[in-house]
Order: C-alpha cells, then structure tokens, then sequence
C-alpha cells in the first residue's frame, strides 16, 4: 500500500508499507471473486463439499479452502450426495431406508452372478431418478435426518421389482440352489459373475470338519444351472475325430441333459458310457479335456474354519484331504475322541458303534466323524478311533473287527494253526511260496479274513455272528486245504513243465527267452502271497490257469512257431493291461480298480481258450469281448 504514487518518466509509490492478503478478502467485500473447485462427497463430514478459491482483481488472495457445496449449489450437491452417498452407499451409518434398498440390489446382483448376467439389476441412472424425485433439496446426511424426522422412510424404500429389468425365469433360478445335499450333507453355495477372479464361478463352502466325507466326483456334477454348458464345453473341446459324430453339439447336449442319469460315478465316466449306449460313439476318458474348461465351469472349494473364516480354496479336489492333515483343534472334536477312543480292547464291552458321530456346535463348527475298531500286527492291539474319511474307517474296521474275533476265537484259531499242516507228500510244494509256515499262516490270515472281517457295529451282532461261525471254523480250515493241494499240485507240475522247457533249450535264444518269461507269468499269476489276496472261490480257477500255463509249456516245445503266433494275438490285452496298471494313481475310482481287475482274470481266461481248448472255460470269452472290456475302462477316470 502506497500514500502516494507521482508519475514522471515512471509511476513511483511512495510512504509504502506490506499488506497482509488476509486483509484483502474482508476489505474487497464484493470486489473479491469466488470459483469453487472440486465439488466431492466427504463421508466423514456427512455432505458434499468444494474447494473455494477468492481472487481480488486477479490476484488469488485465498488458493483453496474446503466449505459446504450444498449452500452454493443445492442442486448440483444433491446429485452427488444421491450418487455417493445413497447409491454408492458411502456412508457412515446408512439409513434404514438404504439397508433394506442394498439388500434388494443385492438379492438382484446374486441372481445375476447365477445366471451370469448382467442385465437385470435396473441402471444406476434410474435408482438416482428415484432418489431425486422423492429428496429435492436434500444434499447432506444432517438434512436427510431432519427430512425424515417428519416422515415414514417407505416412500424412499425400493421394492425388488422397481429394480428388475425384466423377470427372471423361476424355472431357471431353481437351477442354481443355494445349497448342494453332498454325503447326507447340505452344504452351502455361493456364485460370482467376475471372469478372471478367483472365485468366478460356483464356490462349494465345506466345513474343514466335513472335508473328508465329501467324494470328488460328486462335485464333477456343479449344479444343474451349469451343467449344460459344461456339457458343451467338454464336447466342444473332443479331438475332431469324436466332435463330428456328436453335431449339431445343442441336439447332443440337450439328449445328454435330458437322458443322462445322475450317478455317484465321475461325470467323464458317467457320460463316455452314456454317449456310448445312447450314440455308439467310443471316446476313453483320456480324450476329454477338463483342462480346457473355463474356471467357472469348475467347481471351487473353500474349506471353512470353525469360526467361518476361508482356510483354504481352489478347484483341485485335492483339498478336501489336505483341509485335515493338521490335529483336530476343536474343544468339541477333542470331548467326543475322549469319550469314544479306546485302547487294549479284547472283548466288545463298549456298548454300540454308530456308522457316524456328528455334530455342529456353534464353536466348533459343523463336523463329522467315523468310528472304527483299528488293528496293526506290529502292536497287536485292537483299538477303538475315530476317523475322518468314510472309506478309510471302514476298511480298518473290518479288520479290526476280524482282530477282536481273533482274540475271541484264540484257541481255536491255535487249535487250528495245528490241523492246517500238508499231508507229507505235499508239504515240499510250499516250498515255493516260503515254506509251511508261511503257507500256514496264509491260511490262518485268509481265514480271519473271510469268516471275520465284517461291518459289526454292535455287540449283539458280534456275538451272533460268532455262535454262528464258531462251530464251522475247523471245518473251514480243512476246506481251505483242500482247495489248496490241487493249486499246489497243478503249480508243482506247471513249473516242472517250464524248467524241462528251460533245461531242454539253455542259451538256445528265443526258446529260452520264452520258458524264462513263462515263469515270471507264472509267478505273476501265483504269488508267494496268493493266499492272502485270492479268496477262497479264486483259487478252483486258479488250477485251470496254471494248467493252461503247463500245457503251452509242454506244446510250445512241439512247436514254438504255433505258440507264437497265438501268443501275437494276446499281445495287444497284455499291453492293455499294463497300460492301465502304469496309468493308476490315487485318483482313480474304486470303480475303475475293480474293473482292471476283472480284466486281468478274462486275460486269463483267454488264455485258456487260446492255449489250453480242453480246458474250457469259466465265462464266454473271446478277443471281441476283450477289446470292449478295455474300451469301458479307458472311458472310465
């Protein structure tokens, strides 16, 4: 500020003195120009604000500084106010109003991630219409309350066909339940429409404390709202080969839907036997690429603590073990193991065994376990434990069941151990298979195992059954041995044939590579330990295949050539064979293992039809029936 200013050749201020800009904004008065810059929704403050900007003939005298937008321009702070803090829901304590409304929207987006879709749930631009026209005016939570103060808030609730576009099909939303019935178990869903993100798709929610009793291939199936477009998917990603005999794919996959019952199998070894029977049409499971279904088409697991919280998820079925690899935490878990587990059990004292124990404490979460009499020979205890997985407990249980019966029955299982012995002239044909002692003690474990090994879950049951075997024991044992001698003589005699066939052709080359491969077949087929892994009805045809193995021995060295060019024929079963016994692993069906084994006994039942005609045979076989054997496994997973 200057008291004077004189113009010369210049213009000069004089007596000059600084002004603070303070001064300016409140000495200008109307002079002064305000912009606002910025104008936002602040849910802390609870209304929308603006950065104000005050210039005095230019000079910017004050930069910027946060006031209420609303008094400057009510109709513009009300549109922001709607679009944040009402529909975005940016709000610090949402209003009755808002909640029931977020509800509805969110009821809407859910069936959308159903059917995944986006085009039900109304525009964001017709939810702010509604808002506007029912709040003029309004632009900040304090004027809301006041305004409602006065009113009832149902005029500003939506209702949830206000915001449906259209009307979903009923029909097609009961496609997607909320719920999946797995094992007896309900288990909840939830769905997501997000590609790209880990939990697109179906999400299976599974107590860790359920894990175990949930099979894989049950959730092969997803749920019926998707299973046609996985269907599609799987046809659609066949080699060409199997693809073009399946078109128009829409016709197939809609006779598949339609015709295609349900089953406990996997869904690849359901629908490779379905297309089979339905269209003729032979595709092996290897052929099915599941890896080419999008993740959605997938359905991921999360397995869930106790408390709710996601332990771990992902669409590898895998997890359903891993989810109980660590000790039980749960105090609930921990009060049922020590009221049940019991040690040094040898008589059924302990009242009934129920097939499962479950519960679903608010604490500990939903659960479920098994119980089962457990034995190991290395401690010789019977025991009593709970376990997690379903199979698993009842295989140790028919065990530990055939135990305690061994302990029950132990003098007569001794008395029996002696009765066992090989007439003198056989007993050096155990000599093969490790002595007698071991062939005894075979018998004695093949016994347990077929007059013991049940599912018994109660103690009136175990008594029943024991007066009801205890008389036949001995009797059982002298019927073992006598299925036995013949298996012993016609394996005797088939090794004699083969080494005269190797001692007839040492270092004669092919000759000698057959006698030495006949052998190992031979041991394949009968092995030290045949006793324990064949039951009882096996082994009468076990003697037809040893004698068939002693006759190809015995024509072979008559004519090698002829054998040979039977043993061609064979060839592509065996290779068959080892293909599938190379390709197992853990995750194969239970379903396909029996299968394999039923095709390793017509491999040698062909080989009697083939080598050995007067010996006939068990089942009709032929290579035809061979050949869709093998095509009915290799469609199975």
């Amino acid at each position: 500020m200057a008291a004077e200013t004189v113009e010369t050749s210049r213009v000069f201020a004089r007596t000059v003195a600084n002004i603070d800009n303070n001064w300016l904004e409140a000495l200008g008065g109307n002079m002064c120009k305000r912009t606002y810059l910025d104008p936002h929704w602040e849910k802390k403050r609870g209304e929308v604000v603006a950065l104000e900007q005050v210039s005095l003939f230019g000079l910017i005298i004050e930069p910027g500084r946060k006031v209420s937008y609303g008094r400057v321009n009510p109709a513009e702070a009300s549109q922001i106010f709607i679009l944040s803090a009402l529909i975005n829901g940016d709000i610090r304590s949402p209003f009755a109003f808002l909640q029931h409304n977020q509800r509805l929207i969110d009821e809407v987006v859910d069936i959308e991630n159903r059917i995944r879709r986006r085009d039900l749930l109304i525009d964001e631009q017709r939810i702010f219409a509604f808002y506007q026209e029912r709040l003029p005016g309004i632009y900040d939570v304090r004027g809301l309350a006041r305004f409602l103060k006065k009113k009832n808030d149902r005029f500003l609730r939506l209702k949830k066909d206000d915001l449906l576009a259209y009307n979903p099909d009923d029909e097609q939303l009961e496609q997607f339940p909320d719920r999946l019935e797995i094992e007896n178990q309900s288990l909840e869903c939830s769905y997501c429409f997000d590609p790209g993100k880990n939990d697109d798709g179906v999400t299976l929610k599974v107590p860790s404390t359920l894990a175990p009793s949930v099979a894989p291939e049950s959730i092969d199936w997803l749920v019926p709202g998707l299973y046609p477009e996985k269907i599609e998917t799987l046809i659609k990603g066949l080699p060409k080969k199997y693809r073009r005999k399946l078109v128009p794919v829409k016709n197939t996959v809609d006779v598949i839907t339609r015709e295609m019952p349900k089953t406990r199998a996997s869904l690849i070894s359901a629908l490779g036997e379905f297309i089979y029977q339905r269209f003729g049409l032979d595709i092996p499971a290897a052929a099915w690429s599941e890896e080419s279904l999008p993740d959605y088409l997938k359905m991921r697991l999360a397995i869930t603590a106790p408390d709710g919280q996601e332990m771990r998820a992902g669409r590898d079925p895998a997890i359903l073990q891993q989810a109980v690899a660590g000790p039980d935490k749960s105090d609930e878990l921990k009060a049922v193991r020590t009221r049940w587990e019991k040690d040094g059990i040898t008589r059924w004292d302990f009242g009934d065994l129920p097939e499962f124990i479950s519960g679903s404490g608010d604490k500990s979460g939903r659960w479920i376990v098994y119980p089962a009499l457990e034995h190991f020979e290395s401690d010789g205890q019977v025991n009593l434990r709970l376990y997690r997985q379903k199979d698993k407990a009842l295989m140790v249980h028919r065990r530990g069941v055939a135990a305690l019966y061994g302990i029950h029955f132990a003098r007569d299982i001794k008395f029996l151990k002696r009765q066992l012995a090989l007439p003198a002239d056989k007993a050096f044909m155990a000599d093969y298979f490790g002595g007698a002692k071991k062939l005894i003690h075979q018998m004695v474990e093949r016994l347990r195992e077929d007059l013991f090994s049940k599912n018994i879950r109660s103690q009136k049951d175990f008594h029943a059954h024991a007066e009801s075997v205890g008389p036949d024991i001995l009797t059982a044992g002298q019927d073992l041995v006598d299925a036995l001698l013949p298996v012993l003589t016609a394996y005797h005699e088939a090794r004699i044939q083969i080494q005269q066939l190797q001692q007839g052709n040492r270092n004669a080359g092919p000759m000698d590579a057959f006698a030495n491969e006949l052998a190992a077949e031979l041991g394949r087929l009968v092995p030290q330990n045949f006793i324990a892994i064949y039951e009882k009805q096996r082994l009468g045809h076990l003697i037809r295949y040893i004698q068939a193995a002693a006759i190809r021995a015995r024509r072979a060295a008559v004519d090698y050539e002829k054998d040979q060019a039977k043993s061609r024929g064979m060839d592509k079963f065996t290779a068959g064979l080892n293909q599938l016994l190379g390709e197992l692993s853990p995750r194969v069906s239970d379903e396909k293992r029996q299968a394999i084994e039923e095709y390793f006994w017509m491999i040698e039942e062909y080989k009697v039809s083939v080598f050995a005609q007067e010996i006939k045979t068990a089942i009709p076989i032929s290579a035809k029936r061979l050949e869709e054997k093998l095509r009915v496994i290799k469609r199975m997973v």
